[in-house]
């Protein structure tokens, strides 16, 4: 009798170790990230950067203390680049360094002509962000005979140093934006295809 239930104990033993590393043991499975995941995640970090340095660098140094010049020719005067000039030049970056994505900035009211709606896709998308600033707008479409996932977000003027510059620009050819109006769109593609 003693023997069965020495046996039974060190069988409920078992049974509740096993139990415990089954619960302990990884239960997800490996999945593949959908393109549209993949633009939106790309999107985080492109926007974080640009708030961040738009925040720490450009408004506290141009706007808020020894107001430090802030330029389009940011090369030839020795001054900060723009927020929009550093997203453009990390953008040309990962392209020289293979990268298989793209992004870019992009606006209906451009400074640089060249800094517009450069397909239909991004014109449409522009105009749908917009009207609706919180959302993405996102389709396929073949560029160079390569597809792609195009996801169109809203770029928000987020602190008064974007609007000032933007407002008081001699080639804007828009001078009344306000903080918190969309003034562009960051564009990210993702091939479909490798």
């Amino acid at each position: 009798m003693r023997k069965r239930h020495a046996i039974g104990a060190v069988a409920a033993v078992g049974v509740a170790l096993a139990a415990i590393c089954q619960t302990t043991q990884k239960t997800h499975t490996i999945t593949t990230i959908s393109t549209q995941k993949m633009a939106d995640s790309l999107h985080a970090v492109i926007a974080a950067d640009r708030e961040a340095y738009a925040r720490l660098v450009v408004q506290r140094l141009a706007f808020d203390t020894a107001r430090l010049e802030v330029s389009e020719q940011w090369k030839e005067r020795d001054c900060l680049p723009t927020h929009a000039q550093l997203l453009r030049e990390a953008g040309t970056s990962i392209q020289k360094r293979g990268a298989e994505f793209s992004y870019a900035l992009r606006s209906l009211w451009p400074i640089n002509p060249s800094h517009g709606p450069q397909t239909e896709v991004e014109q449409t998308g522009l105009e749908f962000v917009v009207r609706n600033p919180g959302q993405r707008f996102s389709i396929e479409e073949t560029l160079g005979g390569r597809s792609y996932f195009t996801a169109v977000y809203a770029d928000v003027a987020s602190l008064p140093s974007c609007v000032e510059c933007h407002n008081r620009h001699p080639r804007s050819p828009r001078r009344d934006f306000k903080v918190g109006e969309v003034m562009g769109a960051i564009v990210v593609r993702v091939p479909l295809e490798f």
